[in-house]
C-alpha cells in the first residue's frame, strides 16, 4: 500500500507537534538517562522541557514541502520503499513553471556556494579521477566560440545555441548524479530556515556541520558561548523533536563510528572540512507516540520520507534500527528495518 503523505502536510503540522511535545514529556519523564549523551549538558533538558524553535520548524516545514515536490517519495517503518518519487536527474516537472528535479539539486548545491557556483563538480567519465563540471563548460563555450571566429567558421559548423545549451544541461544532470547531495540538502534547509554562516557550517560534508555541533557542545560544558544552532547529543539516549537533525556514519570509514561515544572521538579532534568521513543527516519533520518520520536528501537518490519507529514504552529510537538489528533489540517479535538499519547514532538537537 503507498505510504499516504499527505497527512504530514505543512497545514497539519502545529497541532500534531502539540500533541507530540506533550507525549514525549508524560513518556520520557518515566525514563531514568545515564551515560555519556549527558555530558553534553542540556540534552534531555532541552528534549522535553523546550520545545522546537520557530527556525527549527521551518525546517522541518521546507523539507516537507520539498519532499512532496519530489514526487513523495516515502520508506516505512521497516525500511521498505512504498512509494516512488522523482529521481535525482530526471527533467520531469510537476508544474508548468517548476524546476526539474536535477535543477531542485543544483539548487541546494547554492547554498554551499552561493557566490561562484562551482559545486557540483563531479563529472565521472571513467578515467583515473573525474573532471570539473566547470571546465568542461568553459570549453565547450570556448570551443564554440572558436568555430565562429575561426576562417569559414560560422553557425553551420560545431554546436548551435540550442546545440550549446543541450551539452550544459547534460553535464550539470552528470555532476548531479555523480556528486552526493544530501549534506547539501541539509544545508538549503538551514539557509531557508533563516541560519546565518555563524549558527551552521554549510558544506557538501555532512561531518562539517556535525563536528561544529560537538564542538558547540563542548564550548557549553566549559561555560563558553557558542552561536551554533545545534548541540550534539546521543540519538539513543535522547528524543528527538521536530527540526533535530538524525544522523549515521557511512560505509567502510564510518563502520566502526556505530555509537556516539566512537562517532564523537572523530568528531572532537577533526577541523571543518579535515579528513573525510561518510555521513548521512535526515531531518525530524513529524512525531507522535509510536515514532517519528524524517526527510532527507539523495536517499534512494530522491528526496525520500523514512519513518522510524520507537522502542516500546520509550520516545527513543528502536535499537532494532541499528547495524545489529534484532540481535541487539532482543525484543519479542523484533521487526528487521531493512533499508533503514543503519549505525544511527548522533542527534543534532536545536539549542
Amino acid at each position: 500500500m503507498p505510504f499516504d503523505d499527505t497527512a504530514f502536510s505543512s497545514s497539519s503540522l502545529p497541532g500534531a507537534r502539540a500533541v507530540a511535545f506533550a507525549l514525549g514529556l508524560v513518556l520520557v519523564q518515566a525514563l531514568a538517562f545515564t551515560g555519556s549523551a549527558w555530558a553534553m549538558p542540556g540534552c534531555l533538558d532541552t528534549a522535553v522541557q523546550v520545545p522546537s524553535p520557530p527556525r527549527a520548524l521551518a525546517m522541518a516545514d521546507a523539507a516537507l514541502l520539498e519532499h512532496q515536490a519530489f514526487g513523495g517519495q516515502a520508506m516505512d517503518a521497516e525500511g521498505r520503499l512504498t512509494q516512488s518519487g522523482d529521481s535525482e536527474a530526471e527533467d520531469t516537472r510537476r508544474s508548468a513553471k517548476g524546476p526539474a528535479p536535477w535543477q531542485r539539486v543544483l539548487g541546494y548545491w547554492r547554498a554551499i556556494d552561493p557566490q561562484d557556483s562551482r559545486l557540483p563538480s563531479l563529472v565521472r567519465f571513467g578515467g583515473t579521477h573525474p573532471a570539473d563540471r566547470r571546465l568542461l563548460t568553459q570549453a565547450l563555450n570556448q570551443s564554440a566560440a572558436l568555430s565562429l571566429q575561426s576562417p569559414g567558421g560560422g553557425p553551420d559548423l560545431g554546436l548551435d545555441a540550442n546545440g550549446l545549451r543541450a551539452a550544459e544541461v547534460a553535464l550539470n544532470r552528470v555532476a548531479v548524479i555523480d556528486s552526493p547531495w544530501s549534506a547539501a540538502f541539509i544545508s538549503w534547509l538551514a539557509r531557508r530556515a533563516g541560519l546565518s554562516d555563524q549558527e551552521f557550517v554549510f558544506s557538501e560534508a555532512h561531518v562539517d556541520y556535525a563536528g561544529a555541533a560537538w564542538q558547540a557542545g563542548v564550548a557549553e560544558s566549559a561555560g563558553q558561548p557558542t552561536r551554533s544552532a545545534m548541540r550534539a547529543c546521543d540519538l539513543m539516549r535522547t528524543p528527538p523533536r521536530v527540526g533535530d537533525l538524525v544522523c549515521q556514519a557511512r560505509g567502510t570509514a564510518g563502520a566502526g563510528l556505530n555509537t556516539f561515544d566512537k562517532i564523537g572521538e572523530v568528531l572532537a579532534t577533526r577541523p571543518t572540512g579535515g579528513e573525510a568521513l561518510p555521513m548521512h543527516c535526515d531531518v525530524v519533520v513529524a512525531i507522535d507516540a509510536t515514532g517519528f518520520d524524517t526527510v532527507g536528501g539523495n536517499v534512494l537518490q530522491s528526496v525520500t520520507l523514512r519513518r522510524l519507529d520507537f522502542a516500546r514504552g520509550t520516545q527513543l529510537l528502536d535499537p532494532s534500527y541499528l547495524p545489529e538489528g534484532c540481535a541487539l533489540s532482543r525484543a519479542p517479535g523484533c521487526v528487521d528495518r531493512h533499508m533503514s538499519r543503519q549505525p544511527w547514532s548522533l542527534l543534532l538537537q536545536w539549542r
